[in-house]
């Protein structure tokens, strides 16, 4: 088993933080929707009807499969043009692009398999402050990006319109708090700049 495999997967009533996200961006998207590297399936689990998973990682895939998901072994870095166009009217890409030896290719596929009207997220860690704190702990990470080198990439890819930020950081109980309060990610953020508390990962946002 592989690390991801034996330490990503719970039980589909545990994924809040999955749930968060997919009513942050996704609510009210009819799908399809791509999660590219699904992982064992955490995301997929929040609406499987219309969201299907790719993944390089057969331990993973395994697991998904077992869920009941529709997951594809399909490699991000090379293999994203077996994917058809103009198809999903949503992509969720969490902690990949970092992985990825060309970017810009990566970004460019991202553009074509979306539909018109169509929204990718994509998120990173927040370098240069991940970089000499927890980046280079992922042996397969290849390169760190910042807001201005996914500013570059989107652009160079043909994107339009899009909107890069800084997500808050998460910290034991925040998921209780969000659910008690209805916080939202933007005064979570806000508040935690206050503090001086840096957020750990870049969120790119991109329409077609």
């Amino acid at each position: 088993m592989s690390y991801y495999s034996t330490n990503q997967y719970k039980e589909k009533e545990n994924t809040w933080f999955e749930k968060f996200y997919f009513k942050r961006w996704f609510k009210d998207n009819p799908g399809p929707i791509l999660d590219m590297g699904c992982a064992t399936g955490n995301f997929i689990s929040i609406n499987p009807d219309i969201i299907e998973g790719i993944d390089i990682d057969e331990d993973c895939l395994v697991v998904c499969r077992k869920r009941g998901f529709n997951v594809k072994h399909v490699d991000a870095d090379s293999g994203l043009s077996e994917l058809p166009g103009d198809y999903y009217k949503g992509i969720y890409s969490k902690q990949i692009i970092e992985h990825i030896h060309s970017p810009l290719e990566y970004m460019k596929q991202v553009r074509r398999m979306l539909q018109k009207g169509g929204k990718a997220v994509l998120l990173t860690p927040n370098c240069p402050y991940a970089l000499n704190k927890f980046f280079w702990d992922d042996y397969t990470h290849v390169r760190p990006l910042t807001k201005e080198s996914l500013k570059r990439l989107a652009l160079d890819a043909g994107f339009k319109k899009f909107t890069i930020y800084t997500d808050f950081r998460c910290f034991p109980g925040l998921g209780r708090l969000i659910r008690m309060f209805h916080l939202t990610p933007a005064f979570i953020s806000r508040i935690q700049r206050l503090f001086f508390i840096q957020g750990l990962t870049l969120i790119i946002v991109l329409e077609k």
